[in-house]
């Protein structure tokens, strides 16, 4: 058997069910290649879904922790552990039928929590202007806001009309996102080369595009369904 053979049936044997059929680029081909591995590492420590989710919070917080001291790498280091490890959670739950609306909440209130510490701590110790800091901390937020507020029940009532690129990416079970699982990467990188200053402008620019690009797709899908219902 192939190494590959043997890596998916690795694989479907701790990842039982896929959350949905497209996924965000890093998580597809990064981090959900790795986190099978660490779903066995807790399974086989008989960790339960939420001692996992509490873990992974504890990396998170860690790394903010580790920016303010200005330990670079291990803060690099310890925001990926984070990243892998809330995918080993969700996997575990399915993996051993312990889904729970608790458990969503918590994996929620985690995220949030390090997500807070993370990007609070980063403008701690960028050395860039005040406006930028309070920016990079507010588009994090303004993007959570639009999504959950409009996006989201946009989407539930309408159908998104996608761009030609966009659709691109869908059918190939890929979501062509600036989201925050690339935001992560982003961060370990900056922080290991030592220039989170970079990073603060590129979060700016990247996230902020981002939203607005889902809010121009929704309002013009509004319209393109207005203009067909008008005709009929």
């Amino acid at each position: 058997m192939s190494l590959i053979c043997k890596f998916r049936s690795f694989r479907q044997k701790y990842v039982v069910q896929q959350r949905r059929p497209q996924e965000y680029l890093f998580n597809k081909y990064y981090a959900h290649l790795i986190d099978p591995f660490f779903t066995k590492l807790v399974y086989d420590m008989r960790l339960t879904p939420n001692m996992v989710t509490v873990i992974a919070g504890l990396f998170g917080i860690g790394a903010g922790l580790s920016f303010i001291f200005e330990q670079w790498i291990l803060g690099a280091i310890l925001l990926q552990l984070h990243h892998l490890m809330d995918g080993a959670d969700g996997n575990l739950a399915r993996l051993t039928n312990r889904c729970s609306d608790f458990g969503a909440k918590l994996d929620q209130w985690v995220d949030q929590i390090v997500r807070l510490v993370l990007f609070v701590s980063i403008t701690f110790v960028v050395d860039v202007p005040m406006w930028a800091k309070v920016l990079f901390v507010a588009t994090i937020y303004i993007d959570v806001i639009v999504v959950h507020k409009f996006v989201l029940p946009f989407m539930r009532k309408y159908t998104i009309v996608r761009s030609k690129w966009k659709q691109w990416f869908f059918s190939r079970g890929i979501i062509p996102a600036f989201d925050i699982f690339l935001i992560y990467f982003l961060i370990s990188l900056f922080a290991i080369i030592n220039n989170l200053e970079m990073l603060v402008f590129i979060v700016i620019v990247g996230k902020n595009l981002d939203w607005l690009y889902r809010v121009w797709e929704c309002l013009k899908s509004k319209y393109l369904y207005q203009v067909k219902h008008t005709e009929t």
